[in-house]
């Protein structure tokens, strides 16, 4: 099952800001797990809250899933 990526505006500038070679591995990352489900996802808890990030190192990606979509609300560095 294949699932449209929705970019908040703060994933975009996050995604602008990064080399473009590790912005492009994001994106690629990103891409695969839409179409396959497949990707380095963990679920971590942060305030109580569970959240799911995508992790491409030493980038991950903050994301939330819906049936039909994967929205991307932040891409930040973790290392």
């Amino acid at each position: 099952m294949s699932r449209a990526l929705d970019w908040s505006a703060l994933a975009i500038h996050d995604l602008q800001g990064i080399h473009w070679r590790a912005a492009s591995q994001i994106d690629e990352a990103l891409q695969y797990f839409a179409a396959s489900g497949e990707g380095s996802i963990r679920y971590v808890t942060i305030d109580g809250e569970r959240a799911l990030r995508l992790y491409v190192a030493p980038y991950f990606a903050w994301i939330s899933l819906t049936p039909d979509s994967i929205i991307v609300w932040r891409v930040l560095r973790y290392a």
